[in-house]
């Protein structure tokens, strides 16, 4: 058995990721859970680089040549996104100048990690979404014969139908996605900065979640303060995490790839990104799909607009579905928006 070779530093790692983000920096969980990741990953990256335990690695470690490293290795190894590189980035660079503030890396090792230049996104370029075709090809690619292909089709159903962000979703309850008296749907999130909204669901994903609920929370009432999504390995239930949802995409677009070679490469902020786009395209005033996906400022003159009722962000989702401009339906004719700036800005790309 390993002895810790440097325990101050995951003291200041427990002490970083509770009382300084959450109390000093009054962070949200979620963007705390985002900092974790990108640590444990930057931790796992370390130990293979090194070939030593976790109980071997020193604050040192954290140094430029090792950040640069890990950049790299997210890029080649994992094929992560530009934003998605720069962000984990971002998280380790104000870790450091936490442990720099108490004392365990040096003013010059901070500012060459400081140097450490982000990662240019060329996707800019262009403007990367799924087309409607493209999205109901992605959802027939989970086997629905077998009780995690219908785990999956749910999940990437509602990731789509809610336009929330990954995180939104793992950390939804069975009683988050309620059922009206008058059988509409809806989830209710805590976004990011701890922003409360309320979301519209389709009846199609609705019926989802009441055949997902059959497989893995068959008495729903005793289940309404567990997580919508969990994983079970060796009899143990835990939270279903980012790393799981990137495993089971990567599986379906490498078979959707099979049939539209065209298809980009699936991550759950596309779908996001899709969502808003196809939204748009359907007729829905900008300001309305801001409100819809919790943007806080997706166009500055947004702030001249009253906050959407839950009853027209439903009523914005009838339109889609009624129009018959639906993922769900098979009969869908869609035309691109001539504003192509308007277009990237809904799609996160400028």
């Amino acid at each position: 058995m390993h002895k810790v070779k440097d325990p101050e530093l995951f003291r200041l790692i427990k002490k970083f990721l509770g009382s300084y983000l959450l109390s000093i920096r009054q962070r949200s969980d979620n963007t705390a859970d985002s900092y974790r990741y990108a640590l444990n990953l930057y931790l796992v990256y370390v130990q293979e680089k090194h070939n030593k335990a976790l109980s071997e690695v020193q604050c040192c470690d954290f140094s430029q040549e090792n950040i640069h490293g890990f950049m790299e290795w997210l890029k080649n190894e994992r094929n992560n996104e530009c934003t998605t590189i720069n962000q984990r980035l971002s998280h380790l660079r104000t870790f450091c100048e936490y442990l720099h503030k108490n004392g365990k890396i040096a003013y010059s090792d901070l500012n060459d990690i400081a140097l450490i230049s982000r990662i240019k996104d060329q996707r800019k370029q262009e403007l990367i979404c799924l087309s409607i075709e493209q999205t109901k090809l992605v959802l027939k690619q989970p086997d629905i014969m077998k009780k995690t292909g219908r785990r999956d089709r749910f999940f990437i159903a509602l990731l789509y139908d809610s336009g929330c962000r990954d995180q939104e979703i793992l950390n939804l309850k069975v009683k988050d996605f309620a059922i009206t008296k008058n059988n509409d749907a809806e989830i209710r999130i805590l976004g990011k900065g701890k922003k409360y909204r309320a979301t519209p669901i389709s009846s199609e994903v609705a019926r989802l979640f009441r055949e997902y609920c059959k497989d893995y929370h068959p008495d729903t009432k005793e289940s309404q303060d567990r997580l919508l999504f969990y994983t079970v390995r060796n009899g143990l239930t835990a939270e279903m995490s980012a790393d799981n949802v990137q495993r089971f995409m990567k599986v379906y677009e490498k078979s959707a790839q099979c049939v539209d070679r065209t298809l980009p490469h699936l991550h759950p902020h596309l779908f996001r990104h899709s969502r808003a786009l196809h939204l748009y395209i359907a007729g829905v005033p900008l300001p309305l799909v801001a409100e819809w996906l919790g943007h806080s400022n997706l166009e500055t003159t947004l702030i001249y607009y009253a906050q959407a009722s839950l009853e027209m962000k439903r009523k914005a989702a009838s339109k889609l579905a009624d129009d018959d401009k639906s993922v769900f339906r098979e009969d869908i004719t869609f035309k691109y928006a001539d504003d192509e700036k308007i277009l990237k800005k809904l799609s996160g790309l400028k």
